[in-house]
């Protein structure tokens, strides 16, 4: 029998103590709050957004991924022009007719000037040879190698085009979350301070110095500042949604967002034309065609290989190859062989006419380009300047509002200015400060259009 002491029994009573004290306390607090949807706050702002969405976003890894999987097939490629080519083959054959031919009859003790049939080989036959064939001169697969490097530089390119198009659907989406957000603010303080009015109004009613309808008036613009709430609210949900899917956060992450201010600095610079990514991805699938023709036009020129075979071979007239009177003889050969395609019915001259077409229409493009960017340019420059004055005019708006809504409630507690004409500065205070929120994000989307079209996307996350 078993005894334990004093002490054994004081530390197993402990830890059962112990372990009833956490099941108890993963019951209370951690169920419930999963229960709850308790979730994450992630503060997040547009440099912040860019970078998870540059490392999370579709577009981009899919691009990756065909850049991945290009240069494979490009190093399959150069491998396949350099390195010799070998195989192995083996073959069993059984020939029930043997070939059979004429041989001069003096080689068999026959007459001079006759021949005598014979049959060549026997019915079983194997054969194993390993085949090398090495190319030495091919002109066409010369030429074509040589576009390795633009084709390189064409992956890399796609790759920052995907990117360049995922910070500009990030910085778009952020600011019209941003925006939402800061509607939804103001039209909050105009509710409370509605809601406070109409306690004023309740109050003035109840001392018998105003009119019941005036709490009415006053509860039916709360009414319509609760729909509109909900309606924000909604919007910047389904916005916050996206910028989660964007970012590659969880549905249950709440986002936070910051602004940081305006995004152009004084020392950024338009990219010249030539060098933006849209116009170097044109310039590197034009080169791609121009190593693509001249490789068709040398695909008729003569190709000069070496090849070598080496196997043995071995004929029975039964099957029973390994019986130990079974012979093998070795085979081997070495030599060079030369293709030259004379005549193929002008099949590369159509191939060749079209890939003229597609390079001078690859031409007009990198000009059409030139002069679609030049345009897009004063385009959103001039979108820039006409949202930087309407939002200067959006604030004087807003300071005016201000102003009359605080002299007319000052009147309205007065007694002196009656109810509809505090109604009526409430609301445009609401509406002069749901404008001036609203432009002031119209700005910075403006500001985003134009950093797209002078190539300068990527100073969002570079500053």
């Amino acid at each position: 029998m078993l005894y334990w002491s004093k002490r054994q029994v004081q530390v197993c009573l402990l830890r059962t103590f112990l372990l009833i004290f956490f099941v108890f306390f993963c019951l209370v607090t951690v169920v419930p709050l999963r229960a709850r949807g308790v979730t994450d706050t992630v503060l997040l702002s547009l440099q912040g957004a860019i970078k998870q969405a540059l490392v999370h976003g579709i577009p981009v890894r899919k691009a990756r991924w065909e850049h991945q999987m290009a240069a494979l097939q490009r190093v399959e490629q150069r491998r396949k022009s350099l390195l010799p080519n070998v195989r192995l083959s083996a073959q069993a054959d059984y020939v029930p007719a043997l070939p059979t031919t004429f041989l001069p009859a003096p080689l068999f003790s026959g007459q001079e000037g006759t021949y005598a049939a014979v049959t060549l080989g026997q019915p079983w036959q194997v054969l194993a040879a390993v085949h090398i064939e090495q190319p030495l001169i091919d002109a066409a697969a010369q030429r074509l190698a040589s576009a390795a490097a633009p084709a390189t530089a064409l992956q890399d390119l796609l790759v920052e085009q995907a990117e360049e198009e995922v910070i500009l659907q990030t910085a778009t989406v952020f600011y019209q979350a941003l925006q939402v957000q800061a509607s939804l603010r103001a039209l909050e303080v105009n509710l409370a301070q509605l809601e406070a009015l109409q306690r004023m109004a309740q109050l003035r009613v109840d001392n018998d110095q105003a009119v019941r309808t005036d709490v009415q008036r006053l509860q039916v613009a709360i009414a319509s500042l609760q729909a509109r709430r909900s309606e924000l609210e909604s919007a910047r949900e389904a916005l916050h949604q996206n910028l989660q899917f964007l970012c590659g956060l969880s549905a249950e992450t709440l986002l936070v967002l910051v602004d940081t201010g305006d995004l152009v600095h004084p020392e950024l610079s338009v990219l010249p034309a030539k060098q933006t990514t849209m116009y170097r991805l044109l310039e590197n699938r034009l080169s791609i065609l121009r190593h693509q023709e001249r490789s068709n036009r040398a695909a008729g020129w003569p190709k000069l290989s070496c090849y070598a075979q080496a196997g043995i071979l071995s004929q029975r007239a039964d099957f029973r190859f390994t019986a130990s009177d079974g012979r093998w003889y070795p085979l081997a050969i070495v030599g060079l062989r030369l293709d030259w395609a004379l005549l193929e019915g002008f099949r590369r001259r159509p191939s060749v006419e079209r890939l003229l077409l597609e390079i001078q229409r690859g031409e007009e493009e990198c000009n059409d380009f030139t002069r679609m960017r030049a345009m897009e340019l004063r385009q959103a420059k001039m979108q820039w300047d006409n949202a930087l004055r309407t939002l200067r005019a959006r604030e004087q708006a807003l300071s005016l509002a201000r102003d009359v809504a605080g002299q007319l409630q000052l009147a309205y507690q007065n007694g002196v200015a009656p109810l509809s004409e505090l109604l009526s500065a409430q609301s445009a205070l609401a509406e002069a400060e749901t404008q001036y929120e609203q432009q002031l994000f119209t700005y910075r989307l403006a500001q985003v259009k134009w950093l797209k079209a002078a190539g300068l996307l990527r100073s969002l996350i570079e500053n």
